[in-house]
């Protein structure tokens, strides 16, 4: 989450162009006609999708136990950190086709805008038929995929940074794998990319298709960049992202308890498909 950035937005949807191809420039002489050529665009509709979590408090506990803690404070902390955990897996596997109310998560994204290369064959054409070893080549290959730079972090899980740190030990690899301290972590980077690890890429992914991985130990790794002034994945949200909206619903009916909810309203949106990929089909068993 600390990498993902944000953008306030008003109203509950938003219209926008995803970039395509820029104009073609060219060189010219001196009186020379000049060719028309105009940038392309997809034009993309998403609309805020509503992420929340509701708990009770018991009413009992609230009163006699807060002299030793704040009951409603424990309660909002807990229910604050399972709202994040739920954004975090959103952000990977958040599947709309499959479920309305989620957002489109990078899995999603990038088997839906193509940009997904296969293990097995190097082809940016999804996930492949095959689970693949992991090689340096195939991981290279995936980030060159990122243009305007490298991208802002790799996005992967334990396994997979334990498979890349151990690439970089194999003699000749050329792989540097240092720390820089970020967030106020240790956070470990490839080639000067650091990793981000999540737990919500599976070892045994499906994509989708279960004719092509009926029985999968496969799994993937993400390139990204962030932020709308780099034409990347951006979080917009209707109101304080960092302050939720806590609803204090009241006395429950039939128990001695208080409800409360905790909600916002986000997207997603990628303002440009060449600002993300992903590597899929890699053998997590291998």
């Amino acid at each position: 989450m600390p990498w993902l950035q944000f953008e306030s937005h008003n109203g509950n949807s938003l219209v926008y162009n995803r970039e395509n191809a820029l104009p073609t420039a060219a060189t010219h002489a001196v009186g020379d006609t000049w060719n028309d050529t105009e940038p392309t665009f997809t034009k993309k509709t998403t609309t805020l999708t509503i992420v929340g979590v509701q708990s009770p408090l018991d009413r009992y506990a609230m009163q006699t136990r807060s002299n030793v803690q704040d009951q409603k404070a424990v309660l909002f902390s807990l229910m604050s950190k399972g709202l994040s955990r739920k954004l975090s897996q959103l952000f990977i596997v958040g599947e709309p086709e499959a479920t309305s109310t989620e957002y489109e998560g990078l899995d999603s994204l990038a088997r839906s805008e193509t940009r997904m290369m296969a293990m097995d064959d190097g082809n940016v054409d999804g996930p492949g038929a095959a689970e693949t070893e992991l090689t340096v080549d195939r991981l290279d290959a995936m980030i060159d995929q990122v243009e305007s730079g490298l991208p802002d972090a790799l996005i992967m899980n334990k396994t997979m940074r334990r498979k890349v740190t151990s690439l970089s030990r194999a003699s000749g690899s050329g792989v540097v794998m240092d720390n820089i301290e970020l967030f106020g972590h240790q956070v470990r980077r490839y080639n000067g990319i650091p990793i981000v690890i999540t737990d919500w890429i599976s070892n045994s992914e499906q994509y989708n298709d279960t004719s092509t991985w009926p029985s999968s130990t496969a799994t993937s790794i993400f390139a990204v960049k962030f932020g709308r002034e780099k034409q990347g994945l951006t979080v917009i949200h209707n109101g304080d992202m960092l302050g939720p909206d806590i609803q204090d619903i009241g006395i429950k009916e039939n128990k001695n308890e208080n409800l409360y909810r905790m909600v916002v309203y986000l997207q997603v949106v990628a303002y440009s498909a060449k600002m993300f990929a992903a590597l899929g089909g890699i053998d997590s068993a291998a």
